[in-house]
This record gives C-alpha cells, structure tokens and sequence, in this order.
C-alpha cells in the first residue's frame, strides 16, 4: 500500500557502494565494469544509492558524479541502456566519466580527445546522422543494439547512449528524425551496420 501511495521503492537504497577501481566501459560488448545490457539490475549494486531521487520511478538511476545514467525496466528489472557523459550542457551537474572505455578489439578510446571524425575514424562508419546548429547525434545501428553518439559545438564529443531498446527501431522516431535509409540496416558479418 505504502509502496502505491508514495511510488515505487528506489531499487539503489540499500546498496552499498563498492568500487576498488574506475569504472570501465566496453563499448563493443555493452558492458559496465563487466555488466551487459540485459543484466539484472542489481548486478550494479556495487555503485551504491543513485543520486537523483525520483528518476527510479521511470527506470533511470543517475549517476552524475561519475558521469553516468543507466536505464533499466520497471517489469524485469534488468537493465536497458548506459549513458556515458563527458559533458551535459543542459546538465552541468554532471561530472566526465574518468574510467576507461574500450572499443574495437579493446582498444582504449579517449573521449576528451575524440571529435566526431575521430570517433568516425575509429569505429567505422554510422547508420544515421542527426543534426542542427547545437548537437550532432551519429546513430549505429547493431542487431538489438544502438549506439547514439552526441557531439556538441565544434564537434567535441558529449556523450554516448548505448542501449538494448533502439530507438530508430522506431518508425515515428525515424520520421521525427527524417531518416532516409532503409530499415532495417543491413548489418553485416560481427553485427555491424553497413556504412552511410
């Protein structure tokens, strides 16, 4: 009844946090400190309590002193989407992520360092390519995989979504986002998109 009137119970209130190094982020294998997508939730316990009270309710814990959000669903409880930030210009509570994030045969990536032809040169060609005068979005599209990479003024990069739940799976987000290509994309042998 408690649980009716005052919303759901925040799953991170008793976990205790328990990191002896950075958090590492593998972004060929989805995966945070060893943690796939599609994980029971409370694989991450070791990030202790989240720090926004209330995002819970809608399947987001946040994590902005170490520059990370982690989505989940509220019927399984497993977990459906990584956000990792360098910078959040409508956030500016969040902190840069200061683990290491690995990519391409684990290969170390530094973000500070990448822009987007950078980040384009590293890991291949994306999908799609949003754009307007503030951001820049470069979706990759995967079998049950989407990456979406943010870049802001000056093509620097901001953050990185990865995420089990695509949204251009999406055919009203595809027509917001005026996508010209077909779907689904043509993913070749590894489980990557063909180029542009």
């Amino acid at each position: 009844m408690l649980e009716f009137l005052l919303g759901r119970r925040n799953p991170t209130r008793t976990w205790q946090a328990g990191l002896s190094q950075p958090l590492a982020f593998d972004l060929d294998a989805a995966t945070l400190h060893g943690v796939r997508l599609g994980e029971p939730l409370d694989r991450l316990s070791l990030l202790g309590p989240d720090e926004n009270l209330g995002t819970h309710r809608s399947g987001e814990l946040v994590y902005s002193s170490a520059g990370l959000t982690v989505s989940f669903s509220l019927s399984t409880r497993c977990i459906t989407a990584y956000r990792i930030v360098l910078r959040d210009p409508s956030e500016p509570r969040f902190r840069p992520f200061s683990g290491p994030v690995f990519a391409g045969a684990g290969c170390r990536l530094d973000l500070h360092a990448l822009d987007q032809k950078g980040f384009v040169d590293s890991l291949g060609p994306y999908y799609w390519r949003d754009s307007d005068e503030d951001e820049s979005i470069l979706f990759y599209e995967f079998t049950g995989l989407e990456w979406q990479v943010e870049f802001g003024p000056h093509l620097r990069f901001n953050s990185l979504i990865v995420t089990s739940e695509p949204l251009l799976a999406d055919e009203q987000q595809r027509r917001a986002y005026r996508v010209s290509r077909p779907w689904p994309p043509v993913v070749q042998a590894g489980g990557r998109q063909s180029g542009r």
